[in-house]
Formats: C-alpha cells, structure tokens, sequence
C-alpha cells in the first residue's frame, strides 16, 4: 500500500506536465522570432518571416525585428542612407507615454532618452545620431501579454 502513494504522486507529477505542456514550453523557450533584412525589400520579399511596420521607410536599412509571436510584444532597429529631415512618429498620447520597452537584446541600446521618444500606433519610436532608429511594441494585454522583459 505504501508503494501506491508514490506510484499516484509520480503518475500525477507526468500528467500535470503533460497538459500543461505548452505553458511550460513557452515558460522555458518563449515563442520569440527574430529577423535581419539587409533592406525593405527583402522585409517585405516572399521570404520574409516577420512583418515590418508599415511607418518604416522604403529606404530603410539593416532591418532588425524581434517578436513574441504569442503578445506581439516586439523591437526593431534600422538605418536610414542619409539623415533624417522629418523625423517619424508624433507625440505619444499621454496614456503611453511613460511605457518602457519589456523585450531586450545584446543589439539593444543601453539607454534611451525617453523625452525624445515619439508613437506611431502602437509603436515607441526614437532616433539616434539622425540615421538609427530604435522602437518598440509592447505585449498587448487582450493577447494574453504581460510585461516580463525577456531577453
């Protein structure tokens, strides 16, 4: 008898992992995909895995995008050829303002000046040294999104 205590907590242990195998699945390894597109067309080439806002510039450079495929949350980077003239993106609603991005990388800037930082829907969005731009979408709530950063 005391043999089947074991045997019914181990038996339980298995199936609680195996249903709740997505969730710790995505726990362990979250659904993040990255992309790098050399340029806009190839972002927007039949093979292109992530989509690209459509605010970011035809001419636009080194393409870089991170994303949860699960809340949406994301960051991007690219350049500009040239420096920027009219910058992209409008004052932030004041409800926004005061986000800051949930999702790192090592390409990431170790600093943002966030009194710099425009919106453009539900993108952050800042420029650097008038050709690099940097934003960012965080996880939206209805999508299950929470505000973990990940990394």
């Amino acid at each position: 008898m005391k043999m089947r205590a074991p045997l019914a907590a181990a038996t339980a242990a298995a199936l609680a992992v195996a249903l709740s195998g997505c969730s710790l699945m995505n726990a362990i390894t979250p659904p993040v995909e990255t992309a790098l597109y050399p340029t806009m067309t190839d972002a927007t080439g039949p093979d292109a895995t992530l989509a690209v806002p459509s605010w970011v510039p035809s001419d636009a450079l080194n393409i870089q995008i991170k994303e949860n495929t699960e809340t949406g949350e994301s960051i991007l980077q690219f350049g500009q050829p040239t420096p920027v003239t009219t910058p992209i993106g409008q004052p932030c609603d004041a409800s926004v303002a005061d986000q800051r991005p949930t999702m790192q990388d090592t390409w990431w800037p170790q600093s943002i000046a966030y009194d710099q930082v425009v919106c453009d829907g539900d993108w952050h969005i800042f420029l650097t040294y008038g050709v690099q731009y940097f934003a960012w979408r965080n996880a939206d709530p209805s999508q299950g999104g929470t505000s973990t950063p990940t990394e």
